[in-house]
């Protein structure tokens, strides 16, 4: 794989996990205000942005596991790095959701 092939791999994956982080930030911001259904919306984007991010992940890995030499750079530290971040990110806001439905539903209970 050439250098220009392999900065547009590493990128395509900076791309769609730095994406995905981003979507569950915003899912996280609709479910403060109550607004589970644009959250969901958004988790399920995020997810889709991740998979691809992932996919990319494994292609790396497939390439160096054949034999094929993988540059290491700052570029794909980065990469990486923004892919687990993703991924954290995810999963916390799936929590963060879970639990202001719980706080949510408290809220109603202690108004009534």
């Amino acid at each position: 794989m050439n250098q220009l092939d392999w900065e547009q791999m590493l990128f395509t994956l900076i791309l769609h996990a730095g994406e995905a982080r981003t979507k569950a930030k915003e899912a996280a911001e609709f479910a403060v205000e109550g607004e589970w259904d644009e959250a969901k919306r958004l988790m399920e984007e995020a997810e889709k942005e991740q998979l691809e991010a992932h996919k990319v992940s494994a292609n790396i890995v497939k390439m160096e596991a054949g034999g094929e030499q993988v540059d290491f750079s700052v570029l794909l530290v980065h990469a990486l790095d923004l892919l687990l971040l993703a991924w954290i990110e995810i999963d916390h806001t799936y929590q963060f959701i879970n639990m202001s439905k719980r706080l949510k539903t408290l809220e109603d209970e202690v108004s009534q």
